[in-house]
Order: C-alpha cells, then structure tokens, then sequence
C-alpha cells in the first residue's frame, strides 16, 4: 500500500519535471517553420499570424536599468540562486530563491520603417547572454547586489549555518537583457491595431513573444540542451514510481 502510494508520488513529479522542461520546446516547430523577416517587411501580416522578425532595438519612450548590471535597457529578467546542502533544487544545482521580469515597449529598426513590440510581462523570457555575479557565503556583494538584497522582501543574507559549511552558500546573481543598439530576433503573433504609437507600419508583436540574440536553429539548439536534464529525470522518476506501483 504505502509503496503504491510512493510510487504515485513519484510519477506525479515526474510528469511535473517533465512539463517543466518541455513547456519551453512547444514554440519551437513554429520557429523552426518560420521565414526570419526584416521589420519593414511585416506590414502584409496578418492579424494574428505568427511571424520571426530580426532586427535592431530600440527605446519607444521608456528604459529600464537592469537591477544587478545598473545598464540601462528594453526590458530584463532575473534569477537569484543559493548553493544549498539539501535538495530544493532538484533536479537543478542550486535552490532559486528569488526571481522577476520588468518590461517595456520597444522597436525594431527598419528600413525607413519601425515595427512595435510590446512583451507581456505575464510570461516574459528571454533567450539572450546573462550577466552573473558570483558572490560566496562568505564574500561582501557589490554596493548594487547588496542594496537589492535588502530592499528585495524575503530575499535575505546566506543563513550563518549554511555560510559555515564548505562550498555552500555561494549565490549566483543573474541578469537578462534587451540592450538598445543590439539586434534580436523576435517572434510572435501580430496585432493591427498596436502599431501606431511606437513604430510607423501599423502592427506590433505582443502577448507571449520569444526574444533572442542568435539564430533561430541556436534558440532551438539551446532550448533542448536545457530540457534535456529535467525531461532525463523526470523519466527516472517515473520508471521508479511505475515500479514502485507495480511491485
């Protein structure tokens, strides 16, 4: 009984880990079919259609400062993980203790004409390089990490107990970016009727939009690497729950 139990447990969190890797994987045969287009080029979309658009970004208006970098940019993501002596993490490294997104609204540079884009920070990603700062349990952070830490609710200082035990406690600070300047390629579906404030063909991407700073077949590349160690343990933890049932 209690081993049939057991073994449901383990399938459930293996169906779990595995929609968890594999959630990021279910744009990509859109991706992979798409005709990469210069922005000038989207004004015969249409509504609604998926497109992958590569261009040069820039600021409509409003910038953003990335929280650990102090760079100004378009829009960021960011993640704060913690070495820890249990398994929070599993099956990552380390635990994440605290994460977020801010947005703004942006264009791509065209020839002669802009197109919009205006991400959801409802669920924003970005598949571009991180800046990491690495600080240890014992290690002062830098003046900008350590006013976010204090400011940041519920983020506090490495516990006394963890910073005393050997290679743990270390936290990594990791910050994406859209910088202004840089060419991204952004896909996603089209909106006629969002265009007319920040760029001049009338449209805009928005909702849930995939921004990256390499070719489409690098994202996709990219993407599966990532997938790859969740989905493996999500299958072992559901071999060993069937098994677990089964006997």
């Amino acid at each position: 009984m209690y081993l049939t139990l057991l073994g449901a447990l383990f399938v459930g969190l293996g169906f779990a880990m595995a929609w968890y890797g594999l959630r990021p994987l279910a744009v990509l045969p859109q991706l992979l079919r798409a005709e990469v287009r210069r922005p000038e080029a989207v004004t015969d979309a249409d509504a609604g259609e998926f497109v992958a658009v590569r261009g040069t970004a820039r600021d409509a208006g409003e910038t953003l400062t990335g929280p650990f970098s102090g760079i100004g940019c378009l829009g960021f993501e960011f993640e704060v993980t913690e070495r820890q002596p249990f398994p929070i993490g599993i099956p990552w490294l380390d635990a994440r203790l605290d994460d977020g997104v801010a947005t703004a609204r942006f264009a791509l540079e065209g020839a002669g004409r802009d197109l919009a884009v205006h991400p959801s920070s409802r669920r924003f990603a970005l598949d571009t390089a991180s800046t990491v700062v690495r600080v240890g349990a014992k290690e002062t952070p830098p003046d900008r990490i350590r006013r976010f830490v204090d400011a940041r609710e519920g983020l506090d200082p490495v516990a006394g107990w963890i910073a005393a035990l050997p290679f743990f406690g270390a936290r990594r600070y990791v910050e994406r970016r859209i910088d202004p300047g840089k060419t991204y390629l952004v896909a996603g579906r089209v909106d006629r009727g969002e265009g007319g404030e920040n760029g001049r063909t009338g449209v805009a991407l928005t909702g849930d939009l995939v921004i990256a700073d390499r070719s489409i077949r690098g994202l996709a590349l990219s993407r599966l690497w990532r997938a790859a160690f969740p989905v493996l343990v999500a299958v072992g933890f559901v071999v060993v729950g069937l098994w677990g049932i089964a006997a």
